[in-house]
């Protein structure tokens, strides 16, 4: 089986995914456009299309693009796509696939398809960060129905985490299958909190403040500050390796506090034995595995909630723990390979039919 993913590399899922397929033998490529400091490149062709430099250089790019988007596109048996981005403009790229016959997937990720005023029922934080600054604005009723729309017509299948199937309308698509975010574990060497530490780490990465609900962890952490001896530390302007390396040092990562739910941040913190810190609303809290040990705080009590885990270094290491085995039972991108195949080959055999 030859699967293609395109056309991003968002939160490093294509790359993931790439990756956990090839490791049951799924001649796997990835072909993405851009791809942010933060993300891994490892098994993806990326091509760059921006540039502030040179005119020429953007046209020989977008050729190369087109060029190898039609080259892989041709080769693949099955095409899972990623976050509804388009690929090539006036909708080429799905009537191409369209006029092949090519089965495919799109899994959603995020603000593509979140509604909110969905996402606003049960979440007071995500309805005030929404008037006030909110990174992701575009996200509306209208766009996330007329993305589905766009794939669904394609006769692509819908995937999407747990978060983000109450935003799936089924009705679009053939068939929509719940798959969880995944990561390549052996990358996340874990070193879980040490447990007689006096001066404990606490970090936040810092990629959409508003989204992050920042403002809410600085002031967590000034009033605690007069309190507590524990350095704090925010991620930012840095490469991936990076990233991960000051991760790989914390005793606690607070993650974010306006969503609700969890992402991949939270997942890749997991895996290198942290405790995380992170608003899951009512409705996404029931909808987890039950020994999900994420530490659940919102805007209101974040201070208390960080509060007992900087007292207790005990806590801190059986969390620890507790995270990884979490992701290693339920994130394994090499074991959800499998049931990946499952839905490729569920979409070619109903393609085949029609």
């Amino acid at each position: 089986m030859r699967v293609l993913h395109l056309p991003v590399n968002i939160a490093s899922f294509a790359s993931h995914t790439v990756r956990g397929l090839r490791q049951i033998g799924v001649d796997a490529r990835g072909l993405v456009l851009v791809n942010t400091p933060v993300q891994s490149e490892e098994a993806l062709q990326v091509i760059v299309l921006a540039s502030r430099l040179c005119k020429h250089y953007v046209m020989r790019q977008g050729i190369r693009w087109l060029y190898q988007y039609l080259k892989w596109v041709s080769w693949a048996d099955v095409i899972h796509w990623y976050f509804g981005a388009l690929a090539l403009p006036w909708g080429l790229d799905l009537r191409y696939l369209k006029l092949l016959r090519k089965p495919g997937v799109v899994e959603w990720l995020g603000s593509d398809i979140r509604i909110p005023e969905i996402a606003s029922e049960d979440n007071p934080y995500y309805a005030a960060a929404f008037s006030n600054g909110y990174e992701y604005r575009s996200e509306s009723h209208q766009k996330s129905w007329q993305l589905q729309q766009r794939f669904g017509k394609a006769g692509f299948g819908s995937v999407a985490s747990v978060g983000m199937l109450p935003y799936v309308h089924k009705g679009f698509f053939p068939q929509t299958y719940m798959m969880p975010q995944r990561l390549v574990l052996s990358d996340y060497l874990p070193i879980y909190p040490d447990p007689h530490t006096t001066r404990p780490l606490v970090v936040h990465s810092l990629t959409a403040p508003v989204t992050k609900g920042t403002s809410a962890v600085l002031m967590a952490i000034d009033q605690l500050k007069s309190q507590y001896l524990f350095d704090f530390q925010l991620i930012q302007g840095v490469s991936r390796h990076e990233a991960l390396q000051i991760v790989q040092k914390a005793d606690i990562f607070l993650d974010q506090f306006v969503l609700g739910g969890h992402g991949m941040a939270a997942l890749e913190a997991m895996a290198l034995g942290k405790p995380v810190v992170c608003y899951i609303k009512p409705s996404m809290a029931e909808k987890y595995p039950p020994d999900c040990p994420i530490v659940n705080a919102n805007q209101d009590n974040l201070s208390e909630v960080l509060e007992s885990l900087l007292n207790k270094g005990r806590v801190r290491h059986e969390i620890g723990r507790e995270s990884r085995s979490y992701v290693e039972k339920y994130h394994d991108a090499t074991v959800l390979a499998h049931k990946l195949v499952e839905i490729y080959k569920e979409m070619m055999v109903r393609k085949n039919r029609l």
